[in-house]
């Protein structure tokens, strides 16, 4: 992707430099100047982008805190049910082949860039096969006489005639304008313009610098020659010779270039020589071109202690030897890979056949090492890992051959178990106010943008720069346009590696405990549908905080009647906007009689479904009143709800869910759990691995497992039924 920006900034300037010689300077008569103008800018094109250097201001760190007190909210834990007996499917992943549309790009760049590199060269040679016979005049030109294909015209100091329909006096003239082409290297500029249209042939700028500086050549060679022999007698002859034309780009043909110009431009009047001083103005052209391409600035702050991830964390590349392939108690393969000292479990199921012991290896691993355990039916730990396993995403040999790598379809950001967005990208640019503090952050990994919008947070910081790798975690995104995302919504930015961070205090003490890990929260794909929402009706609160751009109220000591039910809670949050209401340490009593009590209580007020947490007692009514003396827990009623302790990643539509770290996943009268657990909701299937399927005392337990949810059957592979 690099090789493609930075040859869109060169073409970016090639357009800025023509542009300001086509507005400017195109009509001086300063030949000799534009060439070098033209030439230069052409060269300046291509070091501007290369060009990177920092420029570093030092700022006070300002850290802002700006505490919410959002209740906490933590899993439903559901009641196991009876089991359904498993029957054998058959189950066979289909695999999709995506096209790397960045790879055929670089290839179809190639390709043409050398085909026309050769095509010059081709032409090159085909010139050279005439100059073998010639004969030298006193001026050093090498006389070639030709009287088909292209005549009249000049390669350094050959020079190809067709004397048969000229005159001495013409002869003279056309000699002495072809040896001031000779004189001047022309042609060598020919065959670098040649060169540039090759390497940038997508960009038709270039294609226009080619024909403005063979007008240049022809304007410097008409001046001179006209000097000798007159502007009458000469344009004479360019008339004369106007019917002759040649189809070889390297040459320089007498009367190649438009006739008329060239008349025009010998009768023009000289331009003066203060009118040189318009030639300065070019500079604030590259200048700013070399502030927007080759500079860049540093924003930041230093990471917080207590924010520093977990001891089970790692993130790099790990260089070493393996020492040891085994298989697992719990059922998987892992290598151990000796790297500076220490040694690294990684799983190694998908490629255990390709390594062997000894193997010295490079692997990426991103991510927290999982300590994994086997139960019996009574609860009882039978097998579990010794220490945490890593995942690795590639693995290849010390020379860069690829073993193993770990393919996700692209996506703008993932999602976390308590559902933070994160990313990992690089920063494009960093703006800032008059008063130095960041107000905006755009990051770009090359496909999507996200702008992170900083302005409410007052940060001043100056570690961060452009171009830097960072991982993002926010919510509250927006899609703005294809492929790009806004968010003023920030949780937390950290620089990778995990040296630097900017952090919302707020938000990130809403997601995350104090030593990095997940507030996790219930994930719900379904909800139970109804007719109409409901309305809460406020009846008393001793406080209340409203947020009124984005309509959610606070409230204390609240007591709210819903439908036939009255809530009296410690605290409320009612989001009017996303039709939500949370309460905490909450009693929810029926008008008919009948009351429960929870830490937690969700209402979906769009269409009036709840769920509870740690709840007692029963209720008389539910919301609805329709469904009398039922359990306060949620039913799930043909639902799925999944939910894990490390990660949840979505597919790009959001129909593909995958489950990492003690995951667990509920289907009516059905308990799924497993180290991951990957559910398709198109085809209502999940695959489950290190499975465990439970229901009431009934347990198994199996490698791995494959659940069809619309036939209610599973198959089993690695299972023992007597556990």
């Amino acid at each position: 992707m690099e090789w493609l920006t930075y040859l869109l900034k060169v073409t970016a300037c090639t357009v800025l430099f023509f542009g300001f010689y086509l507005l400017v300077l195109r009509k001086l008569t300063f030949f000799k100047i534009n060439r070098f103008y033209l030439l230069a800018t052409l060269f300046l094109s291509f070091i501007i982008p290369a060009l990177q250097f920092e420029v570093k201001r030092e700022i006070t760190v300002v850290e802002t805190e700006a505490p919410v007190n959002i209740p906490e909210i933590n899993p439903v834990i559901q009641a196991p049910v009876q089991l359904i007996q498993p029957v054998m499917v058959k189950y066979q992943p289909g695999v999709v082949h995506k096209i790397d549309w960045m790879a055929v790009m670089y290839y179809v760049y190639g390709i043409t860039a050398s085909l026309l590199l050769l095509v010059c060269l081709w032409r090159l040679c085909s010139l050279l096969k005439h100059t073998n016979r010639y004969t030298k005049n006193g001026d050093g030109l090498k006389l070639i006489t030709k009287t088909e294909g292209f005549t009249n015209c000049s390669f350094f100091n050959y020079v190809f005639i067709n004397d048969e329909d000229l005159s001495t006096a013409d002869l003279s003239i056309l000699l002495k304008h072809e040896q001031v082409h000779a004189r001047q290297y022309h042609s060598i500029d020919k065959i670098v313009l040649m060169v540039f249209k090759a390497v940038l042939w997508f960009n038709p700028v270039v294609y226009l610098y080619d024909k403005a500086l063979e007008q240049i050549h022809e304007y410097e060679a008409d001046e001179i020659t006209s000097t000798d022999f007159g502007n009458q007698e000469y344009a004479n002859l360019l008339l004369k010779l106007a019917i002759s034309k040649s189809d070889m780009p390297l040459i320089h043909n007498f009367v190649k270039s438009p006739i008329k110009d060239r008349i025009k431009m010998l009768f023009h009047a000289k331009s003066k020589n203060m009118k040189k001083l318009i030639y300065l103005l070019a500079l604030p052209v590259a200048v700013g071109l070399f502030w927007l391409f080759a500079v860049q600035v540093v924003y930041a702050q230093h990471i917080k202690e207590e924010s520093k991830p977990s001891k089970d964390f790692y993130e790099g590349t790990l260089k070493g030897k393996v020492l040891k392939i085994k298989k697992e108690a719990i059922g998987f393969y892992t290598f151990d890979l000796l790297s500076d000292g220490k040694i690294y479990p990684i799983e190694a199921t998908n490629f255990k056949e390709k390594i062997k012991v000894g193997d010295e290896l490079i692997a990426y691993i991103m991510g927290k090492g999982f300590n994994m355990k086997k139960m019996d039916k009574s609860g009882k730990v039978i097998a579990e890992t010794n220490g945490p396993i890593y995942n690795a995403t590639k693995v290849t040999t010390l020379d860069g051959n690829l073993i193993y790598e770990w393919n996700l379809e692209k996506h703008a950001f993932l999602y976390e178990a308590n559902k933070a967005r994160f990313a990992s990208s690089k920063i494009k640019s960093i703006q800032k106010g008059a008063n130095g503090k960041i107000e905006k952050i755009v990051l770009n990994d090359g496909f999507f943008t996200i702008n992170l919008n900083l302005k409410t947070l007052n940060i001043k910081d100056d570690n961060f720069k452009a171009g830097d790798k960072v991982l993002v975690k926010f919510i509250g995104e927006k899609l703005v346009s294809k492929h790009t995302y806004s968010t003023d919504k920030m949780i937390v930015l950290y620089s990778e590696p995990r040296k630097y961070m900017i952090k919302n205090e707020a938000l990130y003490n809403r997601f995350y405990l104090s030593d990095g890990k997940q507030k996790v929260a219930l994930l719900k794909s379904e909800q139970v549908k109804v007719a109409v929402p409901v309305e809460p009706k406020i009846i008393s609160f001793k406080k209340i905080i409203g947020d009124v751009k984005n309509k959610v109220s606070y409230m204390e000591n609240a007591v709210i009647d819903i439908v036939n039910c009255r809530l009296e809670a410690e605290y409320v949050e009612l989001d009017q906007l996303n039709g939500k209401m949370t309460a905490k340490n909450a009693v929810l009593k029926a008008k008919e009689g009948g009351s429960a009590t929870a830490k937690i209580i969700v209402f979906n007020l769009k269409d009036g479904s709840y769920r509870a947490e740690n709840g007692e007692g029963k209720l008389g009514l539910n919301i609805r009143d329709v469904a009398r003396e039922k359990d306060f827990l949620t039913k799930l009623n043909d639902k799925v709800e999944y939910f894990a302790n490390d990660s949840v990643k979505m597919s790009k539509d959001r129909s593909i869910v995958s489950l990492f770290g003690n995951a667990r996943l509920f289907y009516n009268e059905i308990k799924l759990s497993g180290s991951k657990i990957v559910y398709n909701k198109k085809d209502n299937t999940v695959l489950v691995n290190d499975a465990t399927m439970t229901s009431g005392n009934t347990k198994v337990r199996a490698d791995s497992l494959f659940f069809d949810i619309r036939t209610k059957k599973a198959k089993l592979y690695g299972t023992d039924l007597n556990r």
